[in-house]
């Protein structure tokens, strides 16, 4: 498992957040990469690595081909940021 040596920042937030928002607050619910990608308005380098950061934290899996969706630790981390704002650090 490769991990992003780098502190979770406000690409990965809104990641996960966008993320969070089309499983409609869900864990399991699979949601296109593409489609998250286009609603979070990153470029598909950016998508990768943000899905990468989350997925190798086990916050997000890839449920199917080209789609993700939350795990329950995922969950449990998205709802912390929501009621925080989305604002802070989930670690």
């Amino acid at each position: 498992m490769k991990v992003a040596p780098y502190p979770v920042g406000g690409l990965e937030r809104d990641y996960l957040r966008t993320v969070y928002e089309l499983a409609g607050g869900r864990a399991k619910s699979a949601v296109s990469f593409t489609e998250v990608r286009a609603e979070s308005g990153q470029s598909e380098n950016e998508a990768e690595i943000a899905c990468d950061y989350w997925a190798d934290r086990g916050i997000l899996e890839w449920t199917a081909l080209g789609h993700i969706a939350l795990t329950h630790v995922g969950l449990r981390r998205a709802k912390r940021l929501e009621r925080r704002g989305w604002s802070s650090t989930p670690f």
